[in-house]
């Protein structure tokens, strides 16, 4: 176990002196915090570290301490106001054309007028297409005699005792024979299909 292992180090007792290494990694996320807090934030840090960080940058901003700069704070009161009375946003650089402002103000109403045309020419079509032909009426099919259909084993059973209860095995057997039985007499008799 390294020293500055946090996670799997044994807890210190809660008024001891912390250890050099405690005090140097203090020292250390100390900076890393100052610097987040200034908006410089080193990009590559621990995992640890950076879920910390992020527990100090949310008790910070519960805390009411973060402030925007003044130029910051007016632009964004600015744009809120704006657009609550109707005025446009703030053009990006990429819609230099009337069209392109158009189209952006636009665009979600003629997605959903467009996914509405198509829905309705598919229940049209739905609708309108010819009707399914009757099926061809097919020859009739001979009924066939009971002992070949599949039947209840209740009369070959009967009741089963509780004494009996655990001979299932041969009761299975006796079944696969009568079945055999049927089998054998369907397919090996003269009017049987072969």
């Amino acid at each position: 176990m390294t020293d500055d292992d946090f996670l799997t180090a044994p807890v210190p007792e809660p008024l001891a002196d912390a250890s050099p290494s405690e005090r140097a990694h203090a020292k250390t996320f100390a900076d890393i915090v100052d610097k987040a807090v200034s908006g410089r934030a080193p990009a590559a840090m621990s995992a640890d570290d950076r879920a910390l960080l992020e527990v100090a940058t949310v008790i910070r901003a519960t805390h009411g301490n973060a402030e925007l700069a003044p130029e910051k704070r007016r632009s964004i009161v600015e744009d809120v106001l704006r657009q609550a009375v109707g005025g446009s946003r703030p053009a990006p650089s990429t819609l230099s054309s009337p069209m392109g402002v158009v189209r952006g103000r636009f665009a979600p109403w003629l997605v959903a007028g467009s996914s509405t045309l198509v829905a309705a020419a598919a229940m049209l079509v739905l609708w309108l297409r010819a009707p399914a032909t009757a099926p061809t009426p097919q020859a009739p099919v001979a009924e066939a005699p009971m002992s070949w259909m599949s039947r209840p084993a209740d009369p070959l059973f009967g009741p089963i005792a509780r004494e009996q209860a655990g001979n299932a095995s041969d009761r299975i057997d006796y079944l696969f024979a009568d079945r055999l039985d049927g089998y054998r007499e369907r397919r090996l008799s003269s009017g049987g299909a072969r």
